[in-house]
């Protein structure tokens, strides 16, 4: 995840609260700390039940599957112990889980900081004050306007829903962002969605690079020199816009292109960025990252589920976690095994691009087919 906003303008309206801990310094200590150790966020697809039917769902989500109430307390206690900072409590749908804010506010007593990712569809206000008591931040996907949104999501309607759940949640006083996935498909949405984030008030937009799994493929995804645009676009508006956080996620060569236009115009700001790079920037997939699915299986990130690292109703998490699983063993030593365009990167310290979708490309260690970075700016 690349705040394009801190890195601009040393800002971060929602970060500073739920992931610096208030501190507004351009290189919060908490980040530094987190860093350095191995205690990662983690993405619980605490269901795989949802209401939508998306063409891009990693999770490819229909089945009503999910643990019971007693299980996920258990997970949460493995998670405490371990001092997990926080958890993004993901689907399917959450909100489906009728015992979600039970299961969150177990965690929040624990000292975990809860975030909730939801399509936004089923929160009216009643909701909304229930939820503002237990989590710190409500992300909601909408990934167009209206005809564009449904057509994405499967289901007419999905786009006045959304919209009206972000609001409910806005309005009580939580936290809020609009999470946008660019796919071929929806691309030239991205502007007008934006216009909605600045409409409403919305102090936080985060833009997905596709990740080819589940129901998505390299087959939905944009052009590198469509993305190269887009990030212009969006350094445009970090620049521009003061009271909205502009973040991009899964695809950390973003993070090296803003400090390469950066250079070119404010030396000083640069310097800050790449430095700042060094604790935010990279694939933290199994080093700050994890991935708990609706079964309780953990993996190095959720999109990531053809390999299981192991079960929580089975294994304590630092057993998990600490053990001698090889791939984890590389991915926190990663720079060691790049080839390619990522190996002969001189920023791959601070990128080394997203093994996933390198993965799924055909290499692991290969080059990141998303990478729209030119090898003469790199080497």
């Amino acid at each position: 995840m690349i705040s394009l906003s801190k890195l601009i303008s040393g800002e971060a309206t929602v970060s500073k609260h739920i992931t610096y801990k208030g501190d507004s310094s351009f290189i919060p200590k908490s980040l530094v700390e987190f860093s350095k150790s191995l205690k990662p966020i983690v993405v619980w697809n605490v269901t795989r039940k949802c209401n939508l039917k998306c063409i891009h769902c990693y999770a490819n989500a229909s089945e009503d599957l999910e643990l019971r109430t007693e299980e996920c307390f258990e997970i949460v206690d493995k998670l405490s112990r371990f001092k997990v900072p926080l958890i993004l409590f993901s689907g399917g749908e959450p909100l489906l889980r009728r015992d979600l804010i039970e299961i969150a506010e177990y965690a929040r007593r624990k000292g975990i900081t809860c975030v909730l990712s939801t399509n936004g569809t089923l929160i009216d206000r009643n909701l909304a004050e229930n939820l503002k008591d237990v989590f710190s931040y409500v992300g909601v996907s909408i990934d167009g306007l209206r005809d564009v949104n449904d057509t994405f999501r499967g289901v007419r309607g999905a786009f006045d829903k959304a919209l009206r759940g972000l609001l409910n949640a806005r309005d009580v006083g939580i936290l809020t962002g609009i999470r946008f996935t660019i796919t071929k498909h929806n691309f030239k949405e991205l502007p007008k969605v934006l216009e909605l984030v600045v409409k409403e008030e919305i102090p936080r937009f985060c833009v997905y690079h596709l990740v080819p799994s589940g129901r998505a493929g390299f087959k939905d995804d944009i052009s590198n020199l469509e993305r190269r645009k887009i990030l212009d676009y969006l350094i445009e508006i970090a620049e521009r816009v003061e009271d909205v956080e502009i973040l991009t996620v899964d695809n950390p060569a973003d993070g090296v292109y803003v400090y390469l236009k950066l250079r070119r115009e404010d030396e000083e700001k640069a310097i800050k960025a790449l430095e700042f790079l060094k604790y935010r920037g990279g694939d933290k997939s199994g080093i700050n990252l994890a991935s708990v699915d609706f079964k309780g299986d953990v993996h190095p990130n959720q999109f990531w589920w053809d390999y299981n690292l192991g079960n929580l109703l089975e294994k304590d998490f630092d057993e998990i976690w600490l053990g001698n699983d090889r791939l984890l063993k590389m991915l926190r030593e990663k720079e060691k095994y790049l080839r390619g365009k990522c190996g002969a990167c001189k920023f791959k310290y601070v990128c080394g691009g997203f093994r996933v979708r390198a993965y799924r490309f055909g290499d692991l260690w290969g080059e990141d087919p998303s990478c729209y970075l030119d090898i003469k700016e790199i080497v």
